[in-house]
């Protein structure tokens, strides 16, 4: 059992400490391997004498418990960094105060540190019930990125790196630290079992201190990560979020305060990159949430522990790598209510000590289809979903589809979202929501692992047609379809290969004749005016898009003087006005008419057409 140090920026917090407190105070370890440190950033609420409180309250519960003060809003980085440099224990947790661990997180958390390999430098607790939903590796858990609301770093590795970078105020200084965890040689493992309640309010927008970090954090990670041309793209990433600025006033001051800090230090972050990142062979992704990002980031998630039976019927072809990693993934489930049968290679055996698993071999002649269907007769399990060697599930399907499978207890068909990925390309997700009976024929473009089928289909319609090879999952899809309810949740849950174009599709049409599916005309109309609307939207958002580099254009910028000049006077100048070009729209338009026209009047403006010309004649 290690020593923890569980370090926190506290700043006009007090409203959260009953639920920290007693959370902490009610976990199964050792409370003298706690070591409790708390800096607080000039609070001007009852923080510090809160604090005292509990001090008190607890006594000499744990190892340690001191509070410790800036005496100004220092930022995150700097007040976390000071809780950890006041420890001396093997593990330094940075962890938020608007959040309750979980009774196990510490064992779980201490047993990883003490049973992975020397290169795991750092570990990130899953965060509930919003669960971040950045991509991590199913197989070994791997994550490019932690959360610094619950990481944990060993010791060394926090000695090595420095902990946080004090000059980022607040937002992106946990993607800076994990990406100089990667580039000293340490690899950061996602802990799904070891979970913590985080209390994030439930706001779609953005708070102005965000808008500001955010974008000076954001130019921070280029100047110090990318290469010229990604940084010269954060001109764009400003320029698109200057509609957020001019709509918050405070978030306008703040950021150009942050972004001058930034360009203070602009040469030293460029030294870092050049004497650090150029050559080091990491790589870091600069989209979006600096990862993949998997679908239903606004999902709630609860703990569930209701009894919900599955079987997994996993066809594998001999690849033994691939079968491990299919079955390593299942392994890592938070769930463990399930059984597994693998048909084609008895290696699955080896993994006995991990799974309740079964091997089905082959009888004479008989293909894996053949013996698939034998394997279903013997299922007793509640719920079956078939799963193809080499495709994974995230450490949180089995939970997910449970609680599903009980939310919807006369859906025989159950879907999850899924990404597909092949080994040289990014993953694309697939969604599952708002699937109906009319969307799933239409347009199925789920892999199987992703769908969970009631039992009772199997007695009902019976197996696979072991005449039709590949195109087997999709005939058995079809015909269980035919009248059963279907329910979705929009969670990626699964990563999918992509499979090769089979050569038996006539026959699979053949078949398809046998059945008839009916469809309310409700389902039918609400199919093609969700289709139009979906079509509209992204008409729409290209539109916008247009009108956006249009008004970001040199030519444009020079023309809107003149523009707004003339366009205030009398019908005469306002003809002259539209010949430099169309008035400014005002800022997130959403009438379609509007962006629609700005874009027709700016093409055909001569003056604005005959400036952009000349710039693209410079510039080629």
């Amino acid at each position: 059992m290690i020593d923890i140090d569980i370090c926190c920026c506290t700043y006009n917090s007090s409203k959260w400490f009953e639920k920290f407190f007693d959370a902490i105070t009610n976990v199964n370890y050792d409370k003298k391997k706690l070591h409790l440190y708390f800096t607080d950033n000039a609070s001007t609420d009852e923080t510090l004498a809160t604090l005292e409180s509990h001090k008190v309250k607890t006594g000499n519960l744990f190892g340690n418990f001191k509070i410790l003060q800036t005496g100004y809003n220092a930022g995150f980085g700097v007040a976390s960094n000071l809780s950890a440099q006041a420890g001396s224990g093997d593990v330094v947790l940075f962890y938020n105060v608007d959040t309750a661990i979980d009774p196990d997180a510490f064992t779980i958390l201490s047993n990883e540190v003490e049973s992975s390999p020397e290169t795991v430098g750092a570990f990130e607790l899953r965060q509930l019930p919003y669960e971040h939903p950045k991509y991590y590796n199913p197989v070994t858990l791997e994550t490019s990125w932690a959360s610094g609301a619950a990481l944990a770093l060993k010791r060394e590795v926090f000695e090595k790196t420095g902990g946080f970078d004090e000059r980022i105020f607040m937002y992106c200084e946990d993607v800076d630290l994990s990406w100089r965890i990667r580039l000293a040689g340490y690899s950061i493992k996602y802990l799904p079992h070891a979970t913590t309640q985080h209390f994030i309010p439930d706001v779609t927008e953005m708070k102005p201190t965000q808008i500001a970090g955010q974008l000076a954090g954001e130019k921070i990670l280029r100047l110090k990560y990318a290469d010229d041309k990604e940084l010269a793209k954060w001109k764009e990433l400003r320029r698109s979020w200057q509609p957020l600025l001019d709509k918050n006033e405070f978030a306008a001051t703040l950021a150009d305060k942050l972004l001058a800090d930034v360009d203070k230090h602009r040469k030293d972050y460029r030294k870092f990159y050049n004497e650090n990142v150029k050559n080091s062979g990491v790589q870091f992704n600069f989209e979006s949430g600096y990862e993949f990002i998997r679908l239903g980031e606004s999902f709630a998630v609860s703990k569930f522990n209701k009894p919900i039976s599955i079987t997994f019927i996993v066809k594998s072809d001999g690849n033994t790598d691939k079968l491990f990693a299919t079955l390593t993934s299942m392994a890592n489930q938070t769930k463990k209510d399930f059984s597994v049968i693998v048909i084609g290679s008895a290696k699955a055996l080896d993994f006995r000590q991990k799974l309740d698993i079964h091997y089905f071999a082959p009888v004479g002649n008989e293909n894996i289809l053949s013996t698939v269907n034998r394997a279903l007769e013997k299922i007793d399990s509640q719920y079956i979903t078939f799963i193809n060697e080499g495709n994974l599930l995230f450490a949180d399907f089995v939970e997910q589809m449970s609680v599903l499978a009980y939310h919807n207890p006369d859906s025989k068909i159950l879907c999850c979202s899924a990404a597909a990925k092949d080994e040289n390309t990014k993953p694309t997700n697939m969604s599952a929501k708002d699937i109906t009976r009319i969307k799933f024929y239409a347009e199925r473009n789920l892999p199987s692992e992703a769908l969970m089928f009631h039992s009772s289909l199997y007695d009902q319609y019976g197996g696979f047609d072991v005449s039709l090879n590949d195109l087997a999952i999709t005939e058995l899809i079809m015909r269980y379809a035919q009248e059963c309810e279907i329910a979705s949740t929009e969670k990626t849950l699964v990563i999918a290969h992509s499979r090769i174009q089979p050569d038996n599709l006539f026959h699979l049409l053949e078949k398809a004749e046998k059945y008839t599916v009916v469809f309310s005309a409700k389902e039918i109309i609400s199919l093609t005016m969700l289709s139009q609307k979906e079509n509209y939207k992204q008409d729409f958002l290209l539109l916008q898009d247009t009108a956006t580099q249009i008004e970001n254009s040199k030519a444009y910028r020079i023309a809107a003087p003149f523009i707004q000049a003339l366009s205030g006077l009398s019908t005469f100048f306002a003809r002259i006005a539209n010949w430099f070009g169309p008035a400014k729209l005002q800022s997130q338009t959403d009438d379609y008419g509007s962006v629609q026209r700005f874009v027709i009047d700016a093409q055909d403006a001569p003056f604005l057409n005959k400036l952009t010309k000349l710039f693209n004649l410079i510039k080629n």
